[in-house]
């Protein structure tokens, strides 16, 4: 009976497009929606270099046309036609699949998301062999401690630079936005996808955050102080009541332009890079080159690494850091410590913004 069933899926799949290859491949392999994008966006632009230069379909394709792709994406020509540094919408006649050559670690995302779904067209008897198994991929260098995080002294210029602005409602919500993604360290998805009754008050002064995070899997991060206060004054502003009601499915970030309105992961993104910009002006207005330079390619994610690091600078609790991060190993969060600091066990320091939000 499994046989049967395995052997009218296979004959079912000679038929697909690869449209609808790739989507049944997203449908079957993806662990959460932002894998599903990654890997859809991979495949597409893989299936339209394959029919625009090749005039090719995923079947046919062979290890010389993916060594050829692997090429193509260190520098995507002719660039009129591949490349816009502009984002647009896929229906837009100006809208590009690339916004330059890619990195090495981006081909080598590419080919890892390509090897997957050729594999699983092999699964699925689409085609005999996987073109992209034996092509090498661009190999990385791995610091041993992450470079892409900021000074205390650049999450000081974050807040003043976050207070610059007349609008009330958007003070508040970006000084509420940088002190979360710095004191907690969540990431970007998981902020925008909780409401605000995720945040539970459990007596004895404790307040928790809880979210879900990759393979929907929860945890909770506590809310210190310094960032409840900045909660309060942020929905206050918002006319929201001070105290958080178990009913209240207000998004926990919001859009500062419209009444309750959720802020998406794009939304956010941009307001941080803003705040970041301002933060690099005041840098270099008070001689601080090297700062300026680092908050000018900053994002929302480099909070994730400067709240890690700076916390395992203090406390040396690496299991503490690995529980708070959210992540499947104690060994992903030692890069967040220097080496000669992974010698020292400190008492555990409570972290602190600079200065209050």
């Amino acid at each position: 009976m499994k046989k049967n069933i395995e052997d009218q899926q296979k004959r079912d799949a000679e038929h697909l497009s690869d449209e609808q290859l790739i989507l049944r491949w997203g449908a079957a392999r993806a662990s959460c929606a932002k894998s599903l994008r990654v890997m859809r966006k991979e495949a597409d632009r893989f299936a339209l270099w394959a029919r625009y230069m090749l005039g090719k379909h995923l079947r046919e394709i062979s290890v010389e046309d993916a060594q050829a792709y692997t090429t193509f994406l260190s520098d995507p020509q002719p660039r009129d036609f591949w490349i816009s540094t502009t984002k647009r919408p896929r229906s837009h006649p100006e809208w590009r699949p690339f916004a330059g050559p890619l990195s090495a670690s981006s081909r080598r995302l590419a080919l890892i998301q390509l090897g997957g779904l050729y594999t699983w067209m092999i699964e699925r008897g689409c085609c005999i062999e996987n073109p992209f198994r034996l092509i090498k991929k661009p190999e990385l260098i791995h610091l041993p401690v992450i470079l892409r995080q900021l000074p205390i002294s650049g999450i000081q210029l974050m807040l003043e630079a976050a207070r610059d602005s007349t609008n009330k409602r958007l003070v508040a919500r970006d000084l509420f936005m940088v002190s979360l993604f710095y004191l907690t360290g969540i990431r970007t998805f998981e902020a925008t996808n909780a409401n605000m009754n995720s945040i539970q008050e459990t007596g004895a002064n404790e307040c928790w955050l809880q979210i879900i995070g990759r393979r929907s899997k929860l945890r909770r991060v506590p809310i210190n102080s310094q960032l409840y206060s900045a909660l309060i004054r942020y929905r206050i502003e918002f006319g929201l009541s001070p105290t958080v009601a178990e009913n209240d499915e207000t998004p926990l970030l919001l859009a500062a332009n419209s009444s309750l309105k959720r802020a998406h992961n794009a939304t956010v993104l941009t307001a941080m890079k803003r705040v970041m910009k301002k933060a690099a002006s005041l840098a270099r207005d008070r001689d601080l080159p090297e700062l300026a330079l680092s908050l000018e390619s900053a994002s929302t994610h480099w909070l994730r690494h400067s709240c890690f690091s700076h916390l395992a600078a203090e406390t040396g609790n690496l299991v503490l850091v690995n529980t708070l991060a959210g992540n499947s190993s104690v060994e992903s969060v030692a890069k967040y410590i220097p080496i000669e600091d992974q010698m020292l066990l400190r008492g555990s320091v409570t972290l602190r913004l600079p200065i209050a939000p």
